[in-house]
């Protein structure tokens, strides 16, 4: 019996989504535990790292990252998929494999080259170009962090590659798991290895987090016949269109990098603490997009390549704006929830330790200005599969640069212009990336919509009114009574204590619950085609069977032909 337990349970791993809708919430609820973890991440080190400190942790992550998410966005996550779909779909597994070695092997000589050069030249590079106001403490500090995060990136790379090959078989329990134990092992290295070694013990973590992320995705890689080559076949047809396809996107994600170099450049300028901060910040509204704008994007990237490649305009339109739909419904309101509620939210997630009031504030105001863009920054990553379905490489490139040029000038005006006039100068970094994310959102939907021929504007508009209305009059609903004064205090303050954890969590999980009961009646008074949706996969077993559907079942103990 526990034999056949096992089996049922494990087969629910191996199980093909079949549907854009049924992929997305699979991975949405593991995101939303890996997010989760997140967050309990960054409260331990908010817990036992005063925040001053925490600025060389998040500044050795600038350099790794920029030139990892470079080889693993450009390359594997986007690029890959819709060539080795393709083999896939026209029964060629074998040449598919050969090219997906071909493609880790290139992938991982170019990161090792620059490795190479960033581990010689990691100091005068941060202290030039990162971070020029650290002290030389701090500094040293930094350079050693970013050297043991270079080579958790070289982990990550492989990881990513395992998940890209997984998704093109519609696989995506497996790759969403994967940032769930990368979580796992940051946390490990702040329990456990820190006592030892400081920020360093964290960044040990990261590397055993790493590892883990790539581990746990190569036992199922293997039931479908990979079979690692070293090859470097540069002149293969896949490879060669792999490459073509990748080298604007990398250049795009460079620029989006360079976006975020910017804004920690320009956060150490302003003190001490502003770049932990900014950090601290963003993760939080990252919570949203990572749970419904990569998931969405991620889900729909295999069917809006299947569709265009089979010549199927309008069924790529009406995927695209039912998908891009989903994605609003679910962002706007939480963008609404979290500006009303930044304090609370920030005092739940990070409140303890040596995180105190004024960082409180700072990170909730930064936070509420993030929280603008939310639906921006969600949709551009569909946006951006959109054109890579279309194998249009070079718009998304061109909007980047655009989207750069205009990120380092209002920053740049945020900042030199009157931000330090104000008591928490650092919150409008986050204003400026999301005014940025709405700016490179419109241009791109302009452009996708002359792409393929221009959307039904009714179509495109009206669900997006019905969901701005909604989440519009929910937002006053819960503003008002939260912000209510008698005199100098709160009269939600004379209800409750807020100063109580207990309460604080009582009094937000309230507003969050009434505030969505809220969204929910209006958009259902208004007939939102995108409730509909989500409703029809509201509980129930045979419903759970169907959004788990198995069209193709794989033995784990035998290899997919």
């Amino acid at each position: 019996m526990m034999k056949q337990f096992f089996r049922n349970s494990t087969a629910i791993l191996f199980r093909r989504q079949t549907t854009i809708i049924s992929a997305a919430t699979v991975m949405m609820v593991l995101v939303l535990a890996s997010r989760i973890l997140g967050l309990v991440r960054n409260r331990f080190l908010a817990h036992f790292f005063p925040i001053e400190t925490l600025d060389a942790y998040r500044a050795a992550f600038v350099i790794p990252d920029f030139v990892a998410n470079v080889l693993i966005t450009g390359a594997l996550s986007v690029a890959f998929i819709p060539v080795f779909t393709s083999y896939l779909q026209n029964r060629k597994e074998n040449d598919g494999w050969k090219i997906a070695s071909s493609v880790l092997n290139i992938s991982l000589g170019f990161y090792l080259v620059f490795t190479l050069i960033l581990v010689v030249f990691a100091q005068p590079l941060i202290g030039k170009f990162v971070a020029p106001e650290f002290s030389p403490e701090k500094l040293a500090l930094t350079t050693n962090l970013t050297r043991i995060v270079l080579f958790s990136e070289l982990l990550l790379i492989i990881g990513s590659f395992f998940t890209s090959v997984l998704q093109s078989f519609h696989r995506f329990i497996i790759p969403a798991l994967a940032p769930v134990l990368y979580n796992i092992g940051i946390i490990i290295g702040i329990l456990w290895l820190r006592p030892f070694f400081g920020l360093t013990g964290v960044a040990m973590g990261v590397v055993i987090g790493a590892a883990l992320h790539a581990l746990i995705q190569l036992f199922l890689i293997k039931k479908f016949g990979f079979s690692y080559k070293f090859r470097f076949d540069i002149k293969d047809p896949g490879v060669a269109k792999i490459i073509k396809l990748s080298l604007p996107r990398a250049a795009g994600i460079g620029l989006a990098q360079a976006e975020a170099w910017v804004s920690v450049f320009l956060a150490n300028l302003l003190g001490p603490g502003s770049i932990a901060v900014l950090g601290f910040a963003g993760d939080i509204q990252n919570l949203p997009i990572g749970l419904f704008g990569i998931t969405f994007a991620t889900a729909s990237l295999p069917m809006l390549s299947a569709e265009w490649n089979a010549g199927k305009k309008e069924y790529f339109k009406t995927t695209f704006l039912a998908t891009m739909h989903q994605v609003f419904y679910l962002t706007i309101p939480l963008s609404i929830l979290f500006m009303v509620l930044r304090v609370p939210i920030v005092r739940l997630i990070l409140g303890t330790g040596y995180f105190d009031w004024p960082s409180t504030v700072a990170t909730a105001v930064t936070m509420s200005y993030f929280a603008v863009g939310i639906f921006a920054q969600s949709a551009f990553f569909l946006l951006i599969r959109a054109f890579y379905a279309l194998q249009d490489a070079a718009t998304p490139l061109k909007v980047a640069a655009l989207s750069l040029v205009f990120h380092v000038a209002i920053s740049s005006f945020f900042v030199f212009g009157f931000a330090e006039k104000f008591s928490i100068p650092v919150s409008f970094l986050g204003l400026a990336a999301s005014l940025t994310a709405i700016f490179g959102f419109v241009i791109l939907l302009f452009l996708l919509d002359k792409k393929v021929g221009g959307f039904d504007k009714n179509k495109l508009f009206l669900p997006l009114v019905k969901i701005v209305v909604a989440a519009a009059f929910m937002g006053v609903i819960l503003y008002v009574p939260l912000h209510i004064r008698v005199g100098t205090n709160y009269v939600i303050d004379y209800i409750i204590d807020t100063t109580r954890v207990a309460n604080l969590l009582i009094l937000t999980g309230i507003a969050f619950a009434g505030g969505l009961a809220v969204y929910i009646w209006i958009t259902w008074l208004l007939k939102s085609e995108e409730l509909q949706t989500f409703t029809k996969l509201l509980p129930d077993v045979k419903r759970i069977q169907k959004l788990l559907d198995i069209q193709e079942k794989i033995d784990p103990g035998t290899p997919s032909s």
